[in-house]
């Protein structure tokens, strides 16, 4: 039986490249990346800002069996939805996606354990 996650992680980026910013704000990102961390072959998701657009987000991340999340701040709503379903959240303030999936997979990522994308826990979800 297999996992219910693909080992592909998304990254919220300024521009729909592995050279662009992670960005700042999980709600205001313009692209989500899927990348395949073997090849670094990267499909990019755009992303259309709106009221409750976060939300989305977090879903389609859930739809894409995706099994980490590398981002930065987090609403509430988007931190409890990716929290629930079991995916694993890093921060990566001031890199670009290439530089953040690359210390990922050193393991030098801070995990989000809260909504401001600190590893300060603030509730009661899942890690």
């Amino acid at each position: 039986m297999g996992s219910r996650f693909f080992n592909f992680p998304f990254v919220t980026t300024i521009d729909p490249t592995l050279d662009s910013l992670v960005c700042a704000d999980f709600a205001q990102t313009p692209y989500l990346l899927i990348v395949n961390v073997a090849t670094m072959a990267c499909s990019p998701i755009a992303h259309a800002i709106a009221p409750g657009s976060d939300c989305v987000l977090a879903r389609t991340v859930l739809a894409h069996r995706c099994e980490a999340l590398i981002a930065n701040a987090l609403t509430e709503n988007a931190f409890d939805i990716l929290a629930d379903d079991g995916v694993t959240r890093y921060a990566a303030t001031s890199m670009s996606a290439r530089e953040a999936l690359e210390a990922m997979e050193r393991r030098e990522l801070d995990l989000i354990r809260s909504t401001d994308g600190s590893g300060a826990c603030s509730g009661s979800h899942h890690h």
